[in-house]
């Protein structure tokens, strides 16, 4: 009887430690997705963290590596996307990693549905209210930083901005209605030029409010 119950034991820790190996991260792709040994890859469900290329990319993908690389972390409310990929809630310990990403500002809420969305929304409000991360200088500009070249005719303050429900992009001209509203959000493609020409060309259309 204790012989079976040794044996029980030991394959159960052995299986366990087994999954632990597995479910270790041995790659970080970018700010909300990883690697885990077992080779699948998961992305933090309710975080959009800004591409690599854009603002915020490649310091999204820092902080995420600083929290999670070589660890095992521990997946929850897996749902799997058309690529392959997982979505889930992802903890090391009892820390949420989803929660830590946007505390810091590395990241927007997508709003997906997962039983700790209302933590992750006050997350995103905290990191926007406190200017962290994405919503702090780096990213964010009223006034454009570009000066005028010695042969362009007009400066670089044509704003180009994407509406974040529609995913149209349009660009407003100095005088229009809304410009002074205007922010540029540079980590999710928004950007300033220096003519109508180029922001149409980037696929930027005048905005209705203008003249």
């Amino acid at each position: 009887m204790l012989l079976s119950l040794i044996i029980s034991v030991s394959i159960n820790f052995y299986f366990l430690n087994v999954l632990n190996e597995q479910n270790q991260v041995v790659e970080v792709v970018d700010g909300d997705t990883f690697q885990l040994k077992s080779g699948k890859r998961v992305r933090l469900i309710g975080v959009d963290a800004p591409e690599y290329d854009r603002c915020g990319g490649k310091e999204a993908r820092q902080f995420l590596e600083s929290i999670v690389k070589n660890k095992t972390v521990t997946i929850k409310e897996e749902v799997q996307e058309t690529f392959g990929r997982s979505l889930a809630l992802v903890y090391i310990g009892k820390t949420l990693v989803n929660e830590e990403v946007l505390k810091a500002g590395w990241g927007r809420p997508d709003y997906r549905k997962n039983s700790q969305r209302d933590k992750l929304t006050n997350a995103y409000h905290f990191a926007r209210d406190k200017k962290l991360g994405i919503f702090s200088s780096l990213c964010r500009q009223e006034n454009s930083s570009t000066p005028k070249s010695d042969n362009q005719q007009n400066e670089c303050n044509i704003k180009g901005n994407i509406d974040k429900n529609t995913y149209k992009k349009f660009y407003h001209l100095p005088g229009c209605k809304h410009y002074n509203e205007v922010v540029i959000e540079k980590d999710i493609g928004e950007r300033y030029f220096c003519s109508e020409e180029e922001a149409q060309k980037a696929g930027f259309k005048k905005a209705s409010s203008c003249p």
